[in-house]
């Protein structure tokens, strides 16, 4: 029975030498691989609820239409009236529109009443189950 013991000392002791050499190699890996993935998750995020406000927005306004334009790998939804624009999403200074305008061809605007009833595109696999 004294044999019993011994095993799981080794161990325990195997696991405080390892864990006091590498604990802060392993906190430190986690901190910085969390970093980059908390940032894309908000990247995400930010863009989707842009283009929810946006159409929200532009379901509210005569003729409203949107169109999307991206600047430095950022997506920017231009809500227009008609052919006046209203507002962007996420919000740019108005002195910039022309610049973001400027390449852009205006016909690929599209009608925030075919936006909003477009199915929502399903964001997970549907899961199988043996059995």
């Amino acid at each position: 029975m004294a044999g019993a013991g011994k095993p799981s000392g080794k161990l325990a002791k195997n696991v405080v030498k390892y864990g006091v050499r590498y604990g802060p190699l392993i906190v430190e890996a986690v901190r910085h691989g969390r970093e980059p993935a908390q940032q894309a998750v908000q990247a995400a995020w930010a863009k989707r609820s842009a283009r929810r406000k946006a159409v929200e927005h532009a379901l509210t306004v005569r003729d409203g239409s949107l169109l999307k334009v991206i600047k430095d790998g950022q997506a920017i939804f231009f809500v227009f009236s008609g052919d006046a624009i209203v507002t962007t999403y996420p919000p740019v200074p108005q002195a910039t529109y022309p610049e973001l305008l400027r390449h852009a061809d205006l016909d690929k605007r599209e009608p925030a009443v075919v936006l909003a009833a477009r199915k929502p595109r399903p964001h997970l696999p549907k899961v199988r189950r043996k059995g």
